[in-house]
């Protein structure tokens, strides 16, 4: 196992999910394998269980792992190579448009409660 690193950027649910990418790829676990419990791996991680549920269903989204009712989660297929989607430049552009435009306003508020402070 992989330590997960808490002062990472990347969220827990990312980092557990790259670690059961790579366990699959390395076959630690096997295609057709029940995979451990949310509560096991949430032991193994040392977080919560929804943390590792979150995992789970990114690597659920991705096709590598599938839950059956009742049954548990299994193994489906190795991650592909380029595991994660496409990306959309035109919307990644846009929602970079987004952000740079509250930014700036949050800059102009704090701009604003820094200079009443002063007593500007």
């Amino acid at each position: 196992m992989v330590p997960i690193n808490r002062q990472n950027a990347r969220p827990l649910s990312a980092q557990i999910a790259d670690d059961l990418r790579r366990r699959v790829a390395t076959e630690q676990l096997v295609v057709g394998e029940k995979i451990p419990s949310l509560r096991a791996l949430a032991e193994e991680y040392s977080v919560a269980e929804l943390t590792v549920h979150a995992a789970v269903k990114e690597l659920q989204h991705e096709g590598v792992l599938a839950s059956t009712s009742g049954r548990g989660t299994f193994v489906k297929a190795l991650p592909s190579a380029g595991s994660e989607e496409p990306v959309d430049s035109d919307a990644v552009l846009t929602e970079l448009r987004e952000l740079r435009q509250e930014v700036e306003a949050l800059r102009t508020r704090v701009e604003a409660v820094e200079q009443s402070q002063r007593g500007d």
